[in-house]
């Protein structure tokens, strides 16, 4: 007898969490995304925010450019943050989510942001920085070569958040009985709040 009630309060409780789990999905679904920023833009261990040509680097970090240019491969880095605006009463969360960086409407890389994001109620706000890496060369592969690769990369490093290039999808998840449930699609994130 113990035992049978010991086991139906352990169900009551998971029930519980389930039901407040699937609540702040449901929150976090609800809430605005917008892309606050794009930036860092990172080739060679050099920061290309705010740069318009090569003839914005010195003589020696042009060359460095160049260098990476002949390489199989043109590694670049940046960062996307993405404001999160909670318009419910109640607070929203998420356990981690997948995220997918579309580059002139393909999408091109994918990742994970694996922390939890929490967002207050009433127009609370929380910020999620999306590091994303990729090989522009692949990315651009048939778009013209190296004038297409700089031109794609000072363009985005100059408009910043402005970039019509560059968008974003995110998947979050909550957990569930030790379960990680994935929001069902993907959100597109705008520039602005809707």
């Amino acid at each position: 007898m113990w035992l049978k009630r010991s086991f139906f309060f352990l169900a009551l409780a998971l029930a519980a969490a389930a039901c407040q789990s699937i609540q702040q999905m449901r929150n976090f679904a609800n809430c605005n995304f917008r892309r606050q920023d794009l930036g860092q833009f990172n080739v060679a261990g050099l920061d290309f925010s705010g740069k318009r040509a090569l003839t914005d680097f010195g003589l020696a970090d042009a060359a460095r450019i160049g260098q990476a240019l002949r390489q199989p491969t043109f590694p670049v880095n940046f960062v996307a943050n993405v404001e999160v605006k909670n318009p419910n009463a109640e607070p929203a969360r998420m356990l981690k989510l997948d995220w997918i960086a579309v580059i002139d409407g393909k999408d091109v890389v994918s990742g994970t942001l694996d922390q939890p994001v929490n967002v207050a109620g009433n127009g609370g706000t929380a910020i999620m920085p999306l590091s994303i890496n990729m090989d522009l060369k692949k990315v651009l592969a048939a778009d013209g070569g190296t004038s297409a690769l700089l031109g794609f990369l000072f363009d985005s490093a100059m408009k910043g958040n402005e970039s019509t290039r560059i968008g974003l999808k995110i998947k979050p998840y909550v957990r569930i009985a030790n379960i990680d449930v994935p929001y069902p699609g993907f959100i597109t994130i705008k520039k602005e709040f809707e």
